[in-house]
């Protein structure tokens, strides 16, 4: 890692000889006019004034606090920032929560640059908007991948300048708490009220980030009644799990899932027990979880490790339905599901598992034992070897290294994109739900990835040139993202991905389910994952 691992005090960077009373409102304090000078702008927050840098002809915050140090509220729902006087440098990407993070040489250009640091002082976002005006643009916030173990908002994959500039709109990535610490549940040990949200507390910082979107993001040029979530992989479950949290209702207007649809929360059993496991590793007992305030953040990072590197456990983190801020999976709510009401896109890349199955000049075979790490939760052996049968069908044409990441590709991701788009499809009165599939493969490594994980994130945010290590020439690949972005920048305005330069796009209906296939000429497939839905689907799990 490229920086040290920081204690969870906040290093507040307060400047400005003129201050700005934290008691005034945004609408009081707000600098006159624009709010901008030709070098740095300046905007007002209920917590204080911010300023940032210009970049691009693009107005740039970063690092702006909307949560407390969870370090003084561990596996509690976080505070508020303290107020602040003055003005505060919002030019620094915030910190990310302590992490082990993961590395693959495709994603080596989208590494921030600094590198930010790690501490549990990491509620922060980040914001891209052309003007601190009175416009009202739509806010597109970005929930980052990484599952709900690591990550962070700073990868120049997610740089706002382009998507901000094309589309006139404001750009918002915000960390929030990850791994243990956002979700090691511990209100099936405990009936300490303190604790009663511990498996979800990274949910809800994202609830309070997208709380001050709604009461701030006006002074940046943003309209908090257009706001679309979006985000990938671990994002997109965070999406997922936004539409089936009814704290997060109403506080977003669209959403985006890319390559993330979930389905299916921990229960409470499963989550306790993943909880005794980590206890084990960190030698505390169940009935001392006050211990557990006085262990340092790096130890915590070594039992993350520990955890990683044991190859018994099938410890994760993700969220609890804990019948408290979730009481209900998706879809299964007993009355109206939260946020039916938000339009919906959902997709998936064509070979999604390729990024975990391929290795260059080292191809997977066609064995189920080969898979069962990713897949095993989706399919049994034998299982497998019915859909290997049946997939030779659909794709006679594949090598056996095809048909491989085809089936696995469709088990955990391209499958999931399905079932959720039919079942928003099946409620009653719900706001309609439109699918894609990204299909252009990359050139990298020599084409033997085709269209993996995470591909498409590039070409929505319109930053290629950000992105070289995982598509090749952006000058070549750029007709795609035209296509891409359009479509996101037109849903998140307009509620509808058509857009220009693109065939029309039919909604998901309950007879249908049409996808756009992205690629250099993108079309419609009106018969979307019917033949692999009668495959993989003969066993619905």
């Amino acid at each position: 890692m490229k920086s040290a691992l920081r204690s969870g005090i906040a290093f507040a960077c307060l400047i400005g000889a003129a201050c700005v009373p934290a008691s005034l409102s945004a609408q009081e304090a707000a600098p006159a006019e624009a709010s901008i000078s030709a070098e740095r702008p300046v905007a007002m927050t209920q917590y204080g004034a911010v300023r940032g840098t210009v970049e691009e002809g693009i107005n740039v915050f970063r690092g702006i606090p909307y949560g407390a140090d969870t370090r003084d509220t561990r596996f509690q729902p976080a505070n508020p920032p303290e107020p602040w006087d003055g003005v505060r440098d919002a030019v620094d990407f915030p910190d990310s929560i302590v992490q082990l993070g993961n590395s693959n040489g495709l994603f080596r250009s989208w590494a921030p640059d600094p590198t930010p640091g790690m501490s549990e002082d990491a509620l922060g976002l980040n914001i891209w908007t052309p003007a601190l005006d009175d416009h009202e643009r739509p806010v597109m916030v970005w929930l980052h991948g990484g599952g709900f173990q690591n990550g962070n908002g700073s990868s120049a994959a997610y740089e706002g300048i382009n998507l901000a500039t094309r589309g006139d709109v404001v750009v918002v990535t915000i960390n929030h708490r990850l791994n243990a610490f956002g979700h090691l549940y511990l209100a099936g040990l405990t009936d300490d009220p303190a604790y009663a949200d511990s498996g979800n507390v990274g949910s809800l910082d994202m609830v309070m980030a997208l709380e001050w979107v709604r009461d701030n993001i006006e002074q940046f040029g943003g309209n908090p009644d257009n706001v679309t979530i979006f985000g990938e992989s671990g994002g997109g479950r965070k999406v997922s799990t936004m539409l089936a949290m009814p704290r997060a209702e109403g506080l977003f207007h669209r959403a985006i899932v890319q390559s993330g649809s979930h389905l299916r929360f921990r229960e409470p059993e499963e989550a306790t027990e993943h909880t005794l496991s980590f206890l084990n590793i960190l030698g505390i007992s169940p009935d001392n979880l006050e211990a557990l305030n006085d262990v340092p953040a790096e130890t915590f990072m070594e039992a993350l490790r520990t955890a990683a590197g044991e190859q018994t456990t099938s410890l994760y983190w993700s969220p609890v339905r804990d019948g408290n801020s979730l009481p209900h999976h998706p879809f299964e709510a007993e009355e109206n599901e939260p946020s039916q009401s938000v339009p919906m896109l959902v997709g998936s890349n064509k070979d999604e598992l390729s990024l975990w199955l391929v290795r260059p000049g080292n191809m997977p075979t066609l064995d189920y034992a080969n898979a069962e790490g990713l897949i095993g939760a989706y399919a049994t052996e034998d299982e497998f070897n019915e859909f290997v049968a049946g997939y030779r069908e659909i794709y006679p044409d594949y090598t056996d290294a095809d048909l491989m990441v085809a089936i696995a590709s469709d088990l955990r991701y391209s499958g999931n994109a399905y079932r959720q788009a039919r079942l928003r499809a099946a409620q009653e009165g719900a706001a309609p739900i439109w699918v894609y599939q990204f299909d252009w493969e990359t050139p990298v490594a020599g084409g033997v990835f085709g269209a993996p994980h995470a591909l498409e994130i590039p070409f929505a945010f319109d930053t290629l040139g950000n992105s070289e290590s995982m598509v090749g020439d952006p000058a070549t690949a750029q007709p795609v993202a035209d296509q891409v972005s359009e479509a996101w920048i037109s849903f998140a305005r307009h509620g509808d991905p058509n857009a220009r330069g693109l065939p029309y796009w039919p909604p998901v209906s309950i007879n249908q389910t049409p996808a756009m296939r992205f690629n250099m000429e993108s079309e419609v497939d009106e018969n979307y994952f019917w033949d692999e839905m009668n495959v993989i689907y003969r066993y619905d799990r």
